[in-house]
């Protein structure tokens, strides 16, 4: 059953649905009763918003699977979802943008409330440190990413004196990034480019530096 308020129930519903398109053909043929066979252009919308739900159906998984996955986990996860929802907003398809909308509206809430906790993780995680938050956010932000990084930065640094680290001024911000900042101002901008491998276009930005 589709419940308006949860999309992985309308991800689920279409998931059974789409595979019998045929078997919903062949029932308007055989029962006159049944006057809810889908139009062609239904089941393409159909189609099309059962990909875009699949994304969040995936990213749930991984949050709740029985790994349990650490916090510094989310992040990517969390992030293409953000940017998923941009490239929905400009979609060629009006039904796409019309939904886009709404979720953006509710997911900008709970991006708001842990982006920074969660990025801060992501930083604590000594095989990425600051460089994934800084190509995640220049994917998101454009050129408004530094301010935000920017944040991060200051956090890491208000937990690092609030635990008692001193921090020595020859070597600026503790928690640095390996990665110069500069290197990945304007990389993979464009939504187009995310890979369903949330880490690959960051492995290979960081190849190429």
């Amino acid at each position: 059953m589709d419940v308006p308020t949860r999309w992985n129930s309308t991800f689920l519903m279409l998931d059974s649905a789409l595979p019998l398109k045929e078997a919903f053909g062949r029932l308007e043929q055989i029962d006159r009763n049944y006057k809810l066979n889908p139009s062609e252009d239904e089941w393409k919308v159909a189609y099309i918003v059962h990909d875009c739900l699949k994304k969040f159906y995936d990213a749930t998984n991984h949050f709740s699977g029985n790994s349990f996955p650490t916090s510094n986990v989310f992040f990517p996860d969390i992030c293409k979802l953000q940017l998923k929802l941009k490239e929905w907003e400009n979609s060629d398809h009006d039904f796409i943008r019309n939904m886009a909308g709404p979720m953006k509206e509710k997911f900008e809430k709970y991006w708001d409330e842990c982006c920074l906790v969660l990025a801060i993780a992501v930083v604590f995680d000594p095989r990425f440190k600051l460089a994934l938050v800084e190509y995640n956010y220049n994917a998101i932000y454009g050129e408004n990413a530094k301010k935000y990084v920017d944040k991060v930065r200051s956090a890491i640094v208000d937990l690092f004196v609030e635990y008692g680290g001193e921090l020595n001024p020859s070597f600026g911000y503790a928690c640095g990034s390996d990665v110069e900042e500069s290197d990945f101002t304007g990389s993979n901008k464009e939504s187009d480019d995310i890979s369903d491998d949330m880490f690959s276009n960051f492995d290979k930005c960081i190849g190429d530096n």
